[in-house]
């Protein structure tokens, strides 16, 4: 990216007025900032607390408390100079305040004190917890370092917040009364910790939001019947165990029941609705949908205008709904009492390990049948369409905590939050193998980082995704990279070791079996093996009538061995051949009709199993690094221009300087490993619209360069430092830290790029942006379709 580019705004959390989030409950609360003509909310709002409540929030028993709390929450927001000198969030749940936090700066410092109220009726459902986590973030905004908070020893619930947030806090004794402190400048590993509390309540409030979606009592469809994908749908539906109704989207009243009295409606009103209308009537459909109480939402139509597709957004937030689409197949849940499968010209699937989130319909609609054909049922599945609302994200929310779900299947065309995608996926990918498609697989490319920082296994097709998917489903996850090759004739050993090495696995034996093999002698060849290889691959010509059988080697083979094979005569790609002698050693081998394709199959599982294994690391804070002055610097030039400038080469080098790099090899701490930075090594960093910080490293020996999402971990910034420098080079690594922490921690840092020689950075240029903090870990639901 040139520096003289002005980007947008970083992905992650863009500034917004106001915003959505789920309590633990899975209700939609509307969090926005308190403004004057929120007075009468505000003074209603504290009318619902009861008599504990106030004396928790005011010390004891003011009169009047309603105008007393209002007059402070939103009284006009003045700057004296250092920054705005207070302001408040309000949580508001069907247009009533059910929630407030307020924070006041303590003189022209960068400290706020700050305080929380929650209405009586809910408590217990994280009100207080959401709206700390989004009281940091506006902080941070306001230039606020540091946030106290006061409060009676024995209040638990309010202590409990603090801790929930996953934050280190200081606590002092007053007292009776306890300080509590809060330092907004985390390092990476508390800004982790916090991002994974966070999550952990994420996941509660999202399995209770979809819970109408995937397992709802009940099923509305509102579309017209001529319409041959509704009746399609509709029949589908009648295994359904609860009541599905039908309603015409151009006629008033209730719907009509399908498959129960009508009365029905009463007893169990529809938590979900597929709505199948037009784009021009599906904002309609959705108002009465609300109106039903439902709870869950599924468009299928495409082509929405900007302008409709937020109304329809707008309508469902309001109203509680989640949103699948617009653009969606479906959903299906083949498990369970109340077994769904609310797709749109799909056959239901089987119940089963695998996973599935994709966008398209029709990717979706191939992988269901090929997963058919190789008797591979799903867990759960979901095309999401245009995801206006229900993403990627949300599914391997659910997923983290389904131990039925083995492993996943993904298809994402766009992000809307790559980094909170990212971070789920790697504490999922820990538990099981996640796979997707990724057709450009560039190192230098910002999706292809995304995928191998959150341990997911890109493969360049959908066929090589089906192939995968059928080792995953049928194999145990692979504990290695040692494969031993069998095979019938010279041809076929060689082409599959060849492949297998080329795949990057480790060739342990190569043995050619002759055409007159048969499944004794393979099954004597393999238990000669010692130690026993992580993987056996049989590579099989059509040399006699009868074949070669692998029920021998499948009878004596440990449990934890992969066994895969190749029959070059099969017209399948794939397909899955069922060997055992009896039904406690049966067990489904995947086989294929190509050595490379069953090769690139299990290289997948193997970085899938690989990955598994890998923990966080966190870089210590460089030696000498001041983040704090080069932020100042940055400040000090930006409000000389506030619409953005470029750097003078002085004013650049003035910025490396305090994150304790220099033009002189002075951010090497040790000037003997100087020439591990290499020649010309070139570093750019950049903040991205859709993936946020963003960082390539280039340098001779890889032109193309290596991308990184920041923040990276120390595990991965070592690992590209070496592929570009040929060697371990800790200098560049160094290097590599400092500059991401400046990206990441200072986003008006738009774009920095420097040269490198011998650990003297003898080139740099830097771009400035008027582009705010953002927290992509924030708890939200999505706020616009295009995001």
């Amino acid at each position: 990216m040139r520096t003289d580019q002005r980007p947008a705004r970083a992905g992650g959390e863009r500034p917004r007025a106001d915003a959505y989030a789920l309590l633990s409950d899975g209700r939609a609360v509307r969090l926005r900032a308190a403004a004057p003509e929120d007075w009468n909310l505000v003074h209603d709002f504290v009318a619902t607390l009861g008599p504990d409540s106030l004396y928790r929030r005011f010390f004891g028993a003011p009169s009047d408390p309603g105008r007393r709390l209002a007059d402070a929450v939103c009284a006009p927001v003045t700057d004296e100079g250092a920054g705005p000198t207070h302001g408040a969030l309000l949580a508001v749940l069907e247009g009533e305040v059910v929630g407030l936090a307020d924070w006041y700066r303590v003189g022209r410092s960068q400290e706020a004190e700050i305080a929380f109220a929650v209405s009586d009726r809910l408590h217990g459902r994280g009100v207080a917890t959401l709206l700390a986590e989004h009281l940091m973030l506006t902080a941070e905004r306001a230039g606020l370092r540091r946030l106290t908070a006061i409060t009676q020893g024995d209040n638990r619930t309010m202590l409990g917040v603090f801790v929930a947030l996953g934050v280190p806090v200081t606590r002092e004794w007053d007292g009776g009364d306890c300080v509590l402190t809060i330092d907004l400048d985390l390092d990476s590993a508390a800004r982790a910790y916090l991002a994974d509390a966070a999550a952990g309540r994420e996941r509660v409030a999202d399995e209770a939001s979809l819970r109408a979606l995937l397992e709802p009592r009940a099923v509305v469809v509102v579309g017209d019947l001529r319409d041959p994908p509704t009746r399609r749908l509709l029949r589908d539906l009648e295994p359904f165990p609860g009541p599905v109704y039908h309603a015409q989207p151009d006629e008033a009243g209730e719907p009509l029941a399908r498959n129960a009295p009508h009365p029905a409606l009463v007893a169990a009103p529809p938590e979900l609705a597929v709505v199948t209308t037009p784009p021009g009537q599906a904002v309609a459909a959705a108002r009465r949908c609300a109106a039903w109480g439902v709870k869950a939402l599924i468009v299928t139509a495409v082509g929405f205008a900007p302008e409709v597709g937020r109304e329809l957004l707008e309508v469902c937030h309001e109203a509680g709904m989640r949103l699948v689409g617009p653009g969606s197949l479906g959903v299906a849940n083949p498990r369970g009492a109340r077994r769904l499968s609310a797709l749109l010209s799909a056959d239901p699937p089987r119940p089963g390990p695998a996973g599935v989130a994709v966008q398209s319909g029709g990717v979706g609609l191939a992988l269901l049948s090929h997963l058919d054909r190789l008797g591979i049922g799903v867990s759960c599945f979901a095309a999401v369409g245009e995801k206006y609302d229900v993403s990627a994200n949300d599914l391997l929310l659910l997923w983290e905590q389904d131990p039925q779900t083995r492993f996943g299947l993904l298809h994402v065309e766009s992000f809307g939050n790559p980094r909170k995608f990212a971070r789920t996926a790697r504490r999922l990918s820990r538990r099981v193998p996640l796979l997707a498609v990724d057709p450009e697989q560039s190192a230098s490319q910002a999706r292809t980082a995304l995928y191998a920082q959150a341990g997911i296994i890109a493969v360049p097709s959908l066929g090589a995704l089906v192939c995968a998917a059928a080792l995953a489903a049928q194999q145990p996850r692979p504990v290695g990279r040692r494969v031993a090759v069998f095979g019938n004739t010279q041809g076929m050993v060689s082409l599959a070791a060849q492949a297998c090495l080329k795949a990057g696995l480790d060739v342990v034996e190569a043995r050619d079996l002759t055409p007159r093999a048969d499944g004794a002698m393979l099954a004597a060849a393999v238990a000669a093996l010692a130690p026993p290889p992580h993987a056996v691959l049989v590579s099989l010509a059509p040399t006699t009538p009868e074949g070669v059988s692998l029920t021998e080697v499948a009878d004596l083979l440990p449990l934890e061995t992969v066994l895969l094979a190749v029959h070059v005569d099969q017209p399948e790609s794939v397909a899955v051949e069922h060997t055992g002698s009896s039904a406690e050693t049966t067990r489904p081998v995947p086989s294929y009709n190509d050595a490379a394709t069953a090769a690139h199959a299990l290289a997948a599982l193997v970085r899938a199993a690989e990955a598994s294994g890998r923990q966080e690391e966190y870089a210590a804070v460089p030696q000498g690094m001041d983040l704090a002055r080069a932020r100042a610097l940055i400040e000090q030039r930006l409000a000389l221009d506030p619409e953005g400038v470029d750097l003078t080469e002085d004013e650049s080098a003035a910025v490396l300087a305090a994150l304790g790099v220099g033009r002189a090899g002075t951010h090497a701490p040790d000037a003997a490993h100087a020439a591990d930075l290499g020649q010309a090594t070139r570093l750019t960093a950049w903040q991205d619209p859709v993936f946020g910080p963003v960082l390539t490293l280039a340098g001779a020996r890889d032109h193309n360069g290596r991308t990184l999402l920041v923040p990276a971990g120390a595990r991965e910034v070592a690992e590209v430092a070496e592929r570009i420098a040929g060697r371990p080079s800790p200098p560049l690594a160094d290097l590599v830290h400092r500059i991401a922490a400046l990206v990441d921690r200072c986003p008006e840092a738009a774009a920095v790029r420097l040269t490198a020689e011998d650990a003297h950075v003898r080139e740099v240029r830097m771009a400035l942006a008027p582009l705010e903090a953002g927290n992509p870990y924030l708890r939200r639901l999505r706020r616009a379709p295009v995001e």
